[in-house]
């Protein structure tokens, strides 16, 4: 909701000047004068400056160039419309047009600045000290930034408190995705963590709903912000992730929520299977070596540096491809509410496919098929974007493409959730999504190339996908498999994918003992 506002908050509005700064400046009686409209595209009426031509016999006298015949003026004082499609964005509260409009997409963009840095800083923070504690400070943050840039006077303080505003996104998609993968057994995490993604589309249809009522941008934001108030009580019921709080030697605590979740679903635990002293002595293998937990813990092992290197360039380039499809909607033409919601209502059957094909089929095998997909639809869509009697064609390529694309994206959160050890899955999965984020300010910027060769922004986005269909080869199974619980796990369970020959049996080895610990 909050991360697709943009298309709202940031939207143009028509405008005209009322003052360009004529009021000092004397001119000769026989100057003509001229709009020039530099930088508007919401409105072709709409000024942004104005050139006056004097020819008289006093300006050829003083000089013989076009210098001092033709006189140009840029508007000072805007008027902006309030009878079109939007009531007040930010670009028309801090007139962000003409000379200024190359500022209308920067709050979008610091706000991924601010998501980019939240996945890995709140992903280390939750590491350290809980994935619960980490989600309700990351939702206080969203909620607290979100109603102050609402109610900002200046753009520098917008632009700040957009760029916190992601810092909370991104540190509460981490958080909260890593909590509840690890509070779901093998049988369900399947579709538990593909329906989990869920609440983006509901995200998108509350988020629009909300906008097509309310066309002001401050007041926008601020309902934005007060719904978000509705996460907290969730948060505050559930419990801490136990298998966190094993991987931590945090036993009592561990034993405790184990008994609390039991005790909802109805179960009677034995005191000597589920006892701190039990779950230490089986822990007791994973005591070393996960002390420090940083960037680098993910890449000292070579088998966990591939992998973790490959779920990095899953994330960029998956999250490339779908912003950049979301970004040419505004291309369909008619009410950008409209576009909106059918985007939206494509992303239901497609996550729908992509929880059966991850209860259903091997993860690489997934992998393989949805970025394929993906790759071969946008490359399509590129060759058809020239003709404009195939436009229809285009549309349809586009969308089945961002069909291909979403369940690439589900499926790289569950699979980079799946295959990161427990000591630092929230750091594996927040700087994954920290390459995502940084894949989509790249995506904000790639349509620009159109200018150059028409075809090309959706060539650009389609390379991604089909060198993750490469690059799928070399990562390992994780479907059924219990998650790993410290980096030696993780290592082992990574070495699956380097020797084709023993792949069944280290497979076979890391579920009869060398996996993590049974809850």
């Amino acid at each position: 909701m909050i991360t697709l506002s943009a298309n709202f908050t940031s939207a143009g509005v028509p405008f005209n000047c009322s003052d360009f700064g004529l009021d000092n400046v004397t001119l000769p009686a026989d100057c003509q004068s001229s709009a020039a409209t530099n930088a508007s595209s919401t409105a072709i009426d709409s000024q942004c400056s104005v050139t006056f031509n004097c020819s008289s016999a006093m300006t050829e006298k003083l000089d013989k160039s076009d210098s001092l015949k033709l006189r140009t003026f840029d508007c000072q004082t805007f008027e902006f419309s309030e009878t079109g499609m939007f009531l007040e964005t930010a670009v028309s509260r801090f007139g962000l047009v003409c000379q200024r409009a190359w500022m209308s997409n920067l709050a979008t963009t610091f706000y991924f600045v601010g998501f980019l840095f939240g996945c890995s800083v709140y992903g280390a923070l939750a590491d350290r000290f809980g994935r619960q504690k980490m989600a309700l400070v990351s939702l206080i943050n969203i909620i607290v930034c979100t109603i102050a840039a609402s109610q900002a006077p200046l753009l520098w303080l917008y632009w700040s408190l957009q760029l916190l505003t992601g810092l909370g996104i991104g540190g509460f998609m981490s958080s909260t995705f890593s909590l509840a993968l690890e509070s779901t057994t093998p049988a369900y995490r399947n579709i538990w963590g593909m329906g989990l993604h869920n609440g983006w589309t509901i995200g998108i249809y509350l988020g629009t709903l909300i906008a097509y009522f309310e066309r002001r941008y401050n007041f926008l934001l601020l309902y934005y912000g007060l719904t978000v108030l509705a996460a907290i009580p969730p948060v505050l019921l559930l419990s801490e992730s136990p298998r966190w709080l094993v991987s931590t030697r945090r036993y009592k605590q561990a034993d405790s929520v184990l008994q609390r979740i039991a005790r909802i679903n109805r179960r009677s635990l034995g005191d000597d299977n589920f006892s701190s002293e039990i779950i230490a002595l089986r822990d007791k293998s994973a005591s070393t070596g996960d002390e420090g937990i940083s960037v680098l813990q993910l890449l000292k092992q070579p088998n966990m540096r591939l992998v973790t290197c490959i779920v990095w360039v899953m994330f960029f380039n998956v999250s490339m491809a779908y912003y950049g499809i979301w970004l040419a909607m505004g291309n369909l033409g008619g009410s950008i509410y409209r576009n909106q919601l059918i985007a939206a209502t494509i992303e239901i059957p497609s996550r729908l496919l992509g929880m059966l094909a991850s209860y259903r089929i091997n993860r690489r095998v997934t992998i393989i098929v949805t970025y394929g997909c993906a790759g071969v639809c946008l490359a399509a869509t590129a060759f058809l974007f020239g003709e404009s009697h195939l436009s229809v064609a285009r549309i349809s390529t586009a969308m089945t493409g961002k069909f291909w694309v979403l369940i690439a994206f589900d499926l790289t959160w569950l699979y980079s959730a799946e295959v990161f050890p427990t000591v630092v899955r929230s750091l594996g999965v927040g700087t994954g999504s920290t390459f995502a984020r940084a894949g989509a300010m790249i995506s904000t910027l790639v349509p620009g190339l159109g200018v150059f060769w028409r075809p090309l922004p959706f060539l650009i986005f389609s390379i991604g996908p089909l060198l993750v269909v490469l690059l799928a080869l070399a990562v390992p199974e994780t479907r059924g498999r219990r998650l790993p619980n410290s980096m030696e796990d993780g290592e082992r369970l990574a070495k699956t994918s380097r020797c084709c020959r023993r792949r069944r049996q280290q497979a076979q080895d890391i579920s009869d003992g060398g996996g993590d610990i049974e809850l």
